[in-house]
């Protein structure tokens, strides 16, 4: 899921045990067999680093459409590699860079090479220590571009006109020629201006939008002063730091665009479309010319999307250029992209048909073709680029199978699709800027990560770096992909055990249920160990049976398969978890009377969810991070699934886990970022504060540096609290 996502619900009415649609059958879809010999993975070590596939450092295309250049940096130098000719050489050293930048002037010594922000023709970006360098790379020496705010953040470089716009606290500045200039001047703090807004929803990750020539800045402006407040108390510091919350039902933020001209420095506002305080304004473009912006506006029942133009002059709307509307929803998750030499064409992707595929219009709203077959059952998953002549459009999708992520290329008039990754398995690209090539990332089950450079046929040209089987020296226990059927007796899920590496089917053998459920993630691919992290593969070489089902509601088979928790959450995931259970209580191999449930976020709502409708089926529940009332979730996430709490109460009731507190009976533990914004803590706390009312014994945890999840070295601490709970009491 996003970094700001979550999960879903329950219904009283099923409370009394599981019903299933049909027989609890699976068929066997492929395997990893068992490897028993070997290393053993061990508590306190699953998040070292010789665990987990690397890559070279700050790998990237140079910015440049007439060559297919990368680079990356290795042992404190930056390569450079010519696809063209083969020849690979250093650029510059991290002891050239420091002697180039003290000639210029600078007074602190770089001791990592900087990141690198952007390589373009012959110049690369680089960020230190609040400074932005520039290395030309045919005159073999670097100069101070510019010196950053040491309080800034979400810098925005432009290459075409060498400004540089960032944030502190909540306004915006540019920098030029060194100089620091003031775009907003706001002192209340409840207006927030250049950054990301409706807490990163509908694929927005920034708040700034340079021109294409540079000169212009469009940026979000966020007016959350009557948004509710929050506390979230930093323990080490005893700093109570107040956070603004839209809560389901209750007032939002609103949201405008300005544009900022660099140099008049005047601002015009973009004038509303419609209410700003129940608008959302998902994507903000401008067109090839720089005359024109083109902001996606999404209503607040998020039913109705338009498509609207502005005149980035004056700021005045010159017409809506299409529509887009759903009696369930509709979720667009990214902006417009401009076909290239065709300054009046752009590709849409949509979920309109059932399936997320492309569609050609012009810039007057009419659709001029569907660019892939949106009668066909599969989802692009993103949009790589097109080729520099516009007539070859590539993407990611699912065309080929659900569980893997493949790149396809389309000739834009004919529509003729074609496959370019050739191995099965899940692929990641970035594509240069001649459109030839492509960095691939690719894994297979039995394949951590190999990182190779393809052609535009699927062609190998160079391997970058192959990690092969990262765990090649350790047990491991046996993979199982099963198809198996949703509760509603027609549609096929995906199912996945981990044996252990020393399996007896004469044995008997606990169960742990690894669940998720929720929109935006998928559990199970045909990744390395089918997507299997590393607790997961421990626990099976510990001796347990580890079970995961994508149900409907979870990502990838379209819009049908993913709204069907729609105003309803926890219904029919819950019901598709329990054909999983069905089918794992049917093999002679598990011990019905020792099934766990974990999970985390949208799967640690499950978890308990699943624990409260059917207490006498999992023995151990542990639920790290749950919504407990979907009332107190954000208005994006909860509203675009549940309604509201004021038009849909009794939908908002049934998944109310406060609600079925009582039917608690085993062992349960939550767990809980201190400083989590995304699921309040008050979730848990008052789950538990419900627990202890009703005399119900419950466990509580609470890491209190963490947000929504435990990252870093500490997760090693959680996974050995996972385990000694379930070895304690499964």
């Amino acid at each position: 899921m996003k970094t700001k996502r979550l999960l879903v619900l329950c219904v009283m009415s099923v409370m009394l045990g599981p019903v299933f649609a049909q027989s609890p059958k699976a068929s066997l879809l492929e395997t990893l067999p068992a490897v028993p010999q070997g290393k053993r993975l061990e508590l306190g070590h699953l998040m070292d680093r010789n665990l987990y596939p690397g890559a070279p450092s700050q790998l990237q295309w140079m910015e440049r459409s007439d060559k297919s250049v990368y680079v990356y940096v290795k042992n404190d130098t930056a390569f450079y590699h010519d696809m063209e000719t083969g020849v690979e050489k250093p650029m510059i050293t991290l002891d050239k860079l420091n002697e180039d930048v003290m000639k210029a002037g600078g007074k602190h010594k770089i001791e990592l090479f900087p990141l690198i922000r952007r390589v373009d023709n012959n110049r690369l970006y680089m960020r230190n220590r609040g400074h932005v360098f520039v290395f030309y790379s045919d005159k073999t020496e670097t100069e101070i571009y510019c010196s950053l705010d040491k309080k800034g953040t979400n810098f925005d470089l432009s290459t075409a006109s060498g400004l540089t716009a960032f944030t502190r606290d909540n306004n915006l500045f540019f920098l030029r020629d060194g100089m620091r200039y003031s775009v907003t001047k706001d002192l209340d703090t409840g207006i927030v201006n250049g950054q990301s807004v409706h807490r990163d929803e509908f694929g927005i990750t920034k708040g700034t939008f340079w021109s294409n020539d540079g000169t212009r800045l469009a940026y979000y402006r966020m007016d959350e002063s009557m948004v509710t407040k929050y506390p979230i108390h930093h323990y080490d510091s005893m700093w109570v730091e107040n956070i603004r919350y839209p809560h389901a039902g209750e007032r939002m933020h609103k949201v405008s665009v300005n544009v900022f001209n660099t140099e008049t420095f005047q601002t015009v506002a973009l004038e509303p479309f419609a209410d700003p305080s129940h608008t959302y304004i998902t994507s903000v473009v401008w067109s090839p010319d720089d005359r024109d912006l083109y902001l996606g506006i999404l209503d607040r029942n998020q039913k109705d999307f338009s498509l609207v133009r502005y005149d980035a002059e004056t700021g005045k709307v010159k017409g809506v250029v299409f529509t887009e509307h759903s009696d369930v929803y509709v979720e667009p998750e990214s902006g417009i992209v401009f076909r290239p030499g065709h300054p009046d064409q752009f590709v849409w992707l949509s979920e309109r048909n059932g399936f997320n595929h492309a569609y050609l219009y012009n810039t007057s709203g009419k659709l001029l073709k569907k660019i892939t077959p949106d009668n066909e059952p599969w989802m692009i998953t993103e949009l790589t680029g097109f080729s520099p002549d516009g007539k070859t459009l590539y993407f990611m999708g699912t065309k080929d199978e659900a569980l893997q992520q493949n790149l396809y290329a389309v000739e834009v008039e004919k529509g003729k699709v074609r496959r370019v990754t050739k191995e099965d398995g899940m692929h990641m690209v970035k594509m240069d800027g001649t459109g030839r090539y492509f960095i691939d990332y690719y894994s297979a089950p039995a394949l951590s990560r190999r990182i190779q450079v393809i052609d535009n046929k699927g062609n190998v040209v160079k391997v970058i770096a192959d990690y092969g089987d990262m765990l090649a020296d350790y047990v491991r226990p046996e993979f199982r992909l099963y198809t198996l059927t949703a509760a509603d007796g027609r549609t096929p899920l995906y199912g996945r055990m981990i044996l252990p590496p020393d399996f007896d089917s004469t044995r008997k053998y606990p169960v742990l249920v690894y669940v998720y459920g929720g929109p935006h993630a998928q559990l199970i691919n045909k990744g390395y160990n089918y997507a299997c992290g590393t607790f997961l593969r421990f626990l099976a070489q510990q001796g347990y049976v580890v079970w995961t089902v994508d149900s409907r509601g979870s990502a990838n088979r379209g819009f049908a398969f993913e709204s069907a928790i729609h105003r309803n959450i926890g219904v029919n995931e819950a019901a598709d978890q329990m054909q999983g259970i069905a089918f794992l209580k049917s093999l002679p191999f598990v011990d019905s009377s020792r099934i766990g449930v974990d999970g985390w976020s949208y799967g640690g709502f499950m978890a308990l969810n699943l624990k409260t409708r059917f207490p006498d089926v999992f023995k151990v529940t542990t639920s790290g991070g749950p919504v407990i009332n979907w009332a107190w979730y954000e208005v994006m996430y909860g509203e675009r699934y549940m309604g509201t709490p004021q038009d849909n109460p009794d939908g908002y009731e049934a998944a109310n886990l406060l609600n079925r507190v009582d039917s608690i009976r085993g062992k349960v533990m939550l767990i809980q970022g201190g400083l989590d914004p995304t699921v309040l803590p008050k979730n848990s706390t008052t789950f538990v504060k419900r627990c202890i009312d009703r005399k119900i014994p419950v466990d509580f945890f609470v890491y209190p540096d963490h947000e929504h999840n435990v990252r870093g070295a500490e997760r090693d601490h959680l996974f050995e609290k996972l385990y000694e709970y379930y070895k304690q009491n499964l």
